[in-house]
């Protein structure tokens, strides 16, 4: 009872003034202080590396099983990556030379020089409206001037009485309005009609009309034409 009842010795301090710590084995826990560099990054998708882990199987059908789903993911990655052709068109691949690239440069150079010789000048912006020289105050202002203007021509104007009297507008006040048919309005073409006996007819009167009535003179009258019977 007295050996239960006698105080526990306190624990001394390191020398080190510091309270001890539990042991840690630092031989199986390493810790890199380099920035790990992942494969799928947004800036490289199409050179990127499947993502790969280090673990170990169970058997050795589970190994092959991970080794062809990662050269799946392989070939995929292969035929998602875009060709040469194409690698030309993004400008990522140059397939030019220097000099080549140097015309290319001068002839982008003089087109542009010379679509900017065809931009109107600043006179003809502001003849079009589009370029403004005056501030909204100054439009404002010239706005409200060219109102006042035309309210005092149209209080000149002549009334309509006036335009009346002077006769320089004329209208009634009734309009006298009449039944009317509908009826074709092209215009007729009788001799679309003419039957063969009427056409007959009609020859035989100029026949007689150029033989008896026109006026021909002797040495002429060989050259009058008559029409057949």
């Amino acid at each position: 009872l007295k050996s239960a009842l006698k105080k526990r010795p306190a624990p001394q301090a390191s020398p080190a003034g510091t309270p001890l710590a539990p042991r840690q084995d630092h031989h199986h826990a390493s810790f890199n202080t380099r920035p790990v560099r992942l494969g799928n990054t947004c800036e490289n998708k199409e050179n990127a590396r499947p993502w790969e882990e280090h673990h170990e199987y169970a058997s050795e059908s589970e190994r092959v099983a991970a080794k062809l789903a990662r050269k799946e993911s392989l070939n995929i990655k292969l035929a998602l990556r875009p060709d040469r052709q194409e690698l030309i068109n993004r400008n990522i691949l140059v397939v030019q030379s220097e000099h080549e690239r140097q015309e290319s440069w001068e002839a982008i150079g003089a087109r542009l020089i010379r679509r900017l010789s065809m931009r109107p000048t600043a006179e003809e912006l502001v003849e079009r409206n589009i370029l403004k020289s005056q501030s909204p105050a100054e439009e404002k202002k010239q706005k409200e001037e060219k109102k006042r203007y035309l309210l005092r021509k149209l209080s000149f104007r002549p009334t309509v009485d006036e335009l009346k009297e002077k006769k320089i507008i004329r209208f009634s006040d009734y309009i006298e309005v009449t039944q009317a048919h509908d009826y074709d309005r092209r215009a007729d073409k009788p001799w679309t009609r003419l039957t063969p006996r009427d056409k007959a007819a009609i020859r035989r009167e100029l026949n007689e009309f150029k033989s008896s009535e026109m006026a021909v003179h002797e040495e002429s009258k060989h050259l009058t034409r008559f029409h057949r019977p």
